[in-house]
C-alpha cells in the first residue's frame, strides 16, 4: 500500500541526521559513516520526455542503490520537446515501465512512489472531463425594456458552459452611460486613439513604448460629466504600465483623481481564467469637461480594445477580487490580495437593490430559452454559469496532458486518483508496506478557481445567506453597497480556500490513506 506524503521538498537529494547526545562519540561516528536506514535520502526520478527503457530503468535503480538512496519519485515529465522517446506515456508500453520499475525497486532496496499526475504540477490529465474540471463563473447579458413579455434564449458565454444561475434585475443608475456617449474630442500623442472609445471590443488601440515610455490620452465634452469609474479593457498583447486619471479645474490645472498598475503581462491561465480581465478603479464622484490619462512606466507597447470612462459605479479590481486574475509572479507579498477600502458612491440609484434582484433560474431550459414577464423599466438579465479555467497539469507530454481536476470536489478528486495512481495500483505486484513508496503532491502552479457544483449550498451553510443574489457583483457591479459586494467577494475567496484545503488537499490524503 502507497502512503501520502502531502510534501517533499524539492531537492535532487537531501537528508535527515540525528543523534542523541548521551552516546559516545564511537556510536554517533558509526552512524555517520553507516547511516541508518530512515535517514537514507530520497529523489526525484524524472522519465524525461518518454525517453525510459527498461535497461535504463535497471541501471537507475542499481545505481540509486550502491549510492545509498532510500526512495525514487517518478515524475513523467516533458522538458526535452526536440527529442522525445518513443514510449508514449500512458500507452500499454508505458505502464509496463511503471510495473518494471516496481519490481526492479523491490529487487535492489530502493522504494518506488511517483507523482500524482504526470508533470510536477499538480492534478490533472486527459481523463479529466470538462465539467469536472477547475472552473470559474462567467456571464451573458440581455437587456429588456419592460413592461413586456420577453421569450428568446438567452446566449451561453462560454465553451462547455454549466447553467448556475439567471438573474434579472434593474439597471442601475449610469451603468451605461459613458463618456463616449457624449462626442468627446479626444486627443493624443499616441495615434489612433480613437479606437478605444468607439464601442466596439473588436478594433485596437496600440500604443507604441516611445522613447519616453509614455504617452496620455485628453477627452473633452461641451457639457460636465460625472465620471465615477474607470475600465480599462487590455488588449491581448502583454505589458505593465502606470496610469493616472486627472480631470481639469476652473484654474486651467489639472487635478489627480486616480493613479494606479496596469499589468497583463502574463495571461497563462495557471493566473486566473480571464486572462487579459479588465482593470477597473473607483473613486468619488468627479464632474468635469476634461479628463485626461497619462500612461507612464510602459515596459514595452501597451494596447486597449475599450477605455471607459462611466457614471456606473463599478466594484475597483472586481477582476482580482473574484480570483478572475492573480498576482502575475511567482511570489506575491503578504499584501498582493488587500485592497483598500472603496467609498460608497453619492448616489444610491448607482448600487443595485439586493431585494431587486429576481431569480429566474427555474423559468430557463438546459438551452437558455426563457419565457418572462419583465415589470417595466430597463432590466438586465444574466445568464450565469461555470466554464472550465483552462488550466492544464504540467510539464506533460502530449499523451499526459489534460485538464486540471476541480480542486473543490472531492468526488472529482477521486476520480483523478483511480484514473491515474489508482490505476497503477492496480497493475503493480503485491510489496509488503516496507518497502512500498510514497506518492507526491509537488508544487501548486495551477491558479485559480471560484466555483464548483452545489458550491452556493456550501456557502450558505457557512455564511448563513443564499450568495445567488450576489453574483451581479462578479461583473463589476455594486449589490446593496460597495462594502457588501466587497465582503461578498471576500467570504468567496475564504471559502475557495478553505475548500481547496479539506476537499483537494484532504480529499487527497483520504483517498491515498484507504
Amino acid at each position: 500500500m502507497l502512503r501520502f506524503s502531502p510534501v517533499v521538498v524539492s531537492l535532487l537529494v537531501g537528508f535527515v541526521c540525528s543523534f542523541d547526545t548521551r552516546a559516545g562519540a564511537a556510536d554517533w561516528e558509526a552512524s555517520f559513516k553507516t547511516p541508518p536506514p530512515e535517514t537514507k535520502p530520497w529523489v526525484y526520478w524524472y522519465w524525461a520526455s518518454d525517453n525510459i527503457s527498461k535497461e535504463g530503468i535497471t541501471h537507475d535503480l542499481e545505481a540509486m542503490a550502491r549510492a545509498g538512496i532510500a526512495e525514487a519519485l517518478i515524475g513523467n515529465v516533458d522538458v526535452n520537446r526536440k527529442n522525445r522517446g518513443k514510449v508514449k506515456a500512458l500507452t500499454p508500453e508505458w505502464w509496463s515501465m511503471v510495473v518494471h520499475a516496481m519490481k526492479e525497486g523491490a529487487r535492489v532496496g530502493v522504494r518506488v512512489g511517483f507523482f500524482n499526475s504526470p508533470g510536477w504540477s499538480q492534478s490533472g490529465g486527459p481523463w479529466i472531463k470538462p465539467e469536472h474540471a477547475m472552473r470559474y463563473l462567467t456571464a451573458s447579458e440581455t437587456r429588456v425594456k419592460g413592461p413586456v413579455q420577453f421569450t428568446g434564449t438567452l446566449p451561453a458565454p462560454a465553451a462547455n458552459f454549466q447553467q448556475v444561475a439567471v438573474l434579472a434585475y434593474p439597471a442601475p443608475t449610469g451603468d451605461t452611460d459613458a463618456i463616449t456617449k457624449y462626442s468627446p474630442k479626444i486627443g493624443s500623442n499616441a495615434g489612433g486613439a480613437a479606437k478605444a472609445f468607439d464601442g466596439d471590443m473588436k478594433t485596437e488601440f496600440m500604443a507604441p513604448k516611445g522613447g519616453d515610455n509614455s504617452f496620455q490620452i485628453d477627452l473633452e465634452v461641451f457639457k460636465p460629466f460625472t465620471a465615477r469609474s474607470l475600465i480599462l479593457y487590455p488588449a491581448a498583447h502583454l505589458f505593465k504600465a502606470t496610469c493616472e486619471l486627472q480631470v481639469q479645474e476652473a484654474n486651467g490645472g489639472f487635478r489627480s483623481i486616480k493613479k494606479f498598475e496596469v499589468d497583463r503581462h502574463n495571461p497563462q491561465p495557471d493566473l486566473g481564467p480571464m486572462h487579459y480581465g479588465p482593470v477597473a478603479v473607483s473613486f468619488p464622484d468627479t464632474t468635469g469637461t476634461h479628463f485626461r490619462l497619462i500612461f507612464s512606466k510602459l515596459d514595452r507597447d501597451v494596447g486597449f480594445t475599450e477605455i471607459e470612462l462611466t457614471s456606473g459605479a463599478r466594484l475597483e479590481r472586481y477582476v482580482e477580487k473574484q480570483l478572475g486574475k492573480m498576482f502575475q509572479e511567482p511570489l506575491p507579498s503578504w499584501d498582493t490580495y488587500m485592497w483598500p477600502t472603496q467609498a460608497e458612491p453619492d448616489d444610491k440609484s448607482t448600487v443595485i437593490p439586493l431585494d431587486q434582484i429576481k431569480d429566474l433560474t427555474k423559468l430557463v431550459d438546459a438551452q437558455g430559452r426563457l419565457k418572462w414577464t419583465a415589470p417595466e423599466g430597463e432590466w438586465i438579465i444574466e445568464r450565469i454559469g461555470m466554464a472550465p479555467t483552462g488550466s492544464v497539469n504540467g510539464p506533460a507530454t502530449p499523451e499526459a496532458t489534460g485538464l486540471e481536476v476541480d480542486k473543490m470536489s472531492r468526488a472529482y478528486v477521486r476520480d483523478h486518483f483511480d484514473a491515474y495512481a489508482g490505476k497503477m495500483l492496480k497493475m503493480i505486484p503485491p510489496i509488503p508496506p516496507a518497502k512500498a513508496g510514497h506518492i507526491v503532491a509537488d508544487s501548486y502552479e495551477k491558479g485559480s478557481q471560484n466555483w464548483t457544483d452545489g458550491l452556493e449550498t456550501v456557502f450558505q451553510k457557512r455564511y448563513g445567506y443564499d450568495p445567488i443574489p450576489w453574483l451581479p457583483v462578479l461583473t463589476g457591479r455594486l449589490v446593496g453597497s460597495a462594502d457588501q459586494s466587497e465582503r461578498f467577494l471576500w467570504d468567496l475567496r475564504r471559502l475557495v480556500a478553505d475548500r481547496i484545503a479539506t476537499e483537494y488537499v484532504g480529499g487527497l490524503r483520504d483517498v491515498l490513506h484507504e
